[in-house]
């Protein structure tokens, strides 16, 4: 008996462990839980977290840092980026800025950004972070 609890503790220990390593929250999974809260509150349904959202999520946040614009270095339109029929973007110039719950209340204050978060038909989304040589970060949030 005595061998099966110490065993037992040393399985629920080492989970602990295993878990505490692998909860540690990205910012672009902050952002997620964030909108997902807002949803929630709206009364919507929660987004899932789409890997092609956030390939072309990355592909505007680096765009933004040379042109920060719904229209795209190129001249394009946003959307250009594919897999995307909504978009949020943020520029921030601080570690406060760049907080998630910071950019998803400054969408939120947002009509044009909120109609986005709060939009029933998105069922999808992806977040990325770009920060340059000078310290500022763009932060572009695709949805679908």
């Amino acid at each position: 008996m005595k061998i099966f609890l110490c065993g037992l503790l040393l399985t629920f220990f080492m989970s602990m462990w295993i878990f505490s390593i692998d909860s540690k929250a990205t910012a672009e999974d902050e952002i997620l839980s964030q909108i997902n809260a807002a949803r929630e509150a709206a009364g919507l349904s929660s987004l899932t977290y789409s890997e092609d959202l956030e390939s072309a999520a990355t592909i505007r946040a680096q765009e933004c840092a040379s042109s920060f614009s719904h229209l795209r270095p190129c001249g394009s339109a946003w959307y250009t980026v594919g897999y995307t029929r909504g978009e949020n973007l943020a520029h921030a110039k601080n570690e406060n800025q760049r907080k998630p719950e910071n950019v998803v209340l400054a969408w939120l204050l947002s009509p044009k950004h909120k109609e986005n978060v709060l939009r029933s038909c998105f069922t999808s989304v992806g977040v990325s972070y770009y920060s340059n040589s000078d310290g500022e970060t763009y932060i572009a949030c695709e949805f679908n």
